[in-house]
């Protein structure tokens, strides 16, 4: 697709609120952590989601080789935390993944179900293992190039 489509396209997507995720893949340091707005459903019987990722992403092969992920649902309150992993800081301690878990709406625990490469782009297919409780928070989305809430 030429440059100028491909700006088309992000600037039509753009107007298409998502609602905003953080992907957290377990190693021996700590997290490694994602911002993602690309969360689906795909089944609910059995229980599938799916996320996608882009090749050029300089976590791209972290979470291409991880065999789970646990996807946190975030919540208004946790706009300055997305900002931090989206720009700046790619990993997380134990200690913070705990308090992000205890802020958020929920989490999702899953294991790697299948990974296609599509595109520019590798699409996770993941079955879900365990989902946390579920607080009645509002939830954080990205509308415009901005982190808001509803």
């Amino acid at each position: 697709m030429k440059m100028d489509k491909i700006v088309k396209l992000k600037s039509a997507l753009s107007n298409y609120p998502t609602g905003v995720v953080c992907v957290f893949s377990k190693t021996n340091e700590g997290y490694n952590a994602i911002i993602v707005n690309s969360f689906a459903s795909v089944s609910l019987n059995p229980p599938i989601v799916l996320w996608s990722l882009d090749k050029k992403s300089s976590k791209f092969n972290v979470f291409k080789n991880s065999k789970s992920h646990i996807i946190v649902i975030l919540c208004n309150n946790q706009k300055k935390f997305a900002k931090q992993i989206a720009f700046h800081q790619e990993k997380v301690s134990d200690f913070e993944f705990n308090k992000i878990l205890k802020t958020s709406i929920c989490s999702i625990s899953c294991s790697t179900l299948k990974k296609i490469k599509f595109g520019d782009h590798f699409t996770f297919f993941l079955s879900i293992k365990k989902i946390s409780v579920i607080k009645k928070l509002k939830p954080l989305v990205y509308y415009k190039k901005k982190f808001m809430t509803i």
